[in-house]
């Protein structure tokens, strides 16, 4: 069974798995992913210039292998694991699940305030990055993955992302955001939520944890993969010179506010 076909089964049938299982079928996948990248050059010439059909072909595999598939597998381990504890279900009897009322709910406010504040990434300030830095840490990779999704279609369509050279990329994009921060999150759960007692320390190795898979996300995929090396050192650049300074510490402000809402919570 390969790991597309595996992937369908636990989330569209709600099979149970094994997380050793799941956890080398996302090995697998970044791994083919990785190999992908490796082995189409986007450094050099080959692919063509910046945003190229080519480019943007080869983004669309790595970002799903590497990001998006994974993000599913490990919101579905987050769903079916009993030591996640979803806030404000406590006090009411509702299905921990995929898709049910609550998650849905919780993705949709959640898209709804990251997709208007998308508009002010225009002028270099990433406000999104608050939002999903606090959803990551309160809601859960679940929440993200779903609210990511379709937020970043809402995103464009309303103008929040004007910087985009093609609407061929929103889908693209839209898989980076919501893969990058179902991983992020699950990181984070995992490591303050399940391994020993609870620290500060562990919060800051968190959110450290999440920043990087952001980088990976925005720096490698979207600068690396879409751009020749010359153009993707420029961006990247311009990005540490500009709106990449604010996602940093809008991720670590809301990740902060996030976590201190769920210890309050006492779930």
């Amino acid at each position: 069974m390969n790991i597309f076909n595996y992937t369908v089964l636990i989330v569209l049938f709600n099979k149970e798995i094994k997380p050793t299982v799941a956890y080398g079928v996302i090995v697998a996948s970044i791994a083919l992913g990785i190999i992908a990248i490796v082995a189409a050059r986007p450094w050099g010439p080959e692919l063509g210039p910046s945003f190229s059909p080519a480019r943007i072909a080869l983004a669309y595999v790595a970002t799903f292998l590497t990001l998006f598939l994974p993000g599913i597998i490990v919101a579905s381990l987050f769903i079916k694991d009993p030591r996640f504890k979803m806030p404000l279900m406590r006090t009411r009897k509702a299905e921990k699940s995929m898709f049910s009322t609550y998650t849905l709910t919780a993705a949709a406010v959640v898209a709804a305030v990251y997709a208007v504040g998308g508009i002010l990434t225009g002028v270099n300030i990433d406000l999104p990055a608050l939002i999903t830095g606090f959803t990551a840490t309160y809601f859960g990779p679940v929440v993200s993955l779903i609210a990511w999704f379709v937020g970043f279609f809402v995103r464009w369509a309303i103008g929040g992302a004007s910087w985009l050279r093609t609407a061929l990329l929103v889908p693209t994009l839209a898989m980076i955001d919501s893969g990058t921060w179902a991983l992020a999150s699950y990181i984070y759960w995992k490591v303050v939520r399940t391994f020993g007692k609870y620290s500060v320390f562990k919060v800051a190795l968190g959110i450290f944890a999440m920043i990087l898979v952001h980088m990976y996300g925005w720096l490698c995929i979207y600068a690396g993969v879409l751009n020749p090396a010359p153009a993707a050192v420029a961006y990247i650049a311009f990005a540490f010179s500009t709106w990449y300074p604010t996602a940093i510490a809008f991720i670590v402000l809301g990740a902060i506010v996030g976590e201190a809402a769920y210890r309050k919570a006492r779930i």
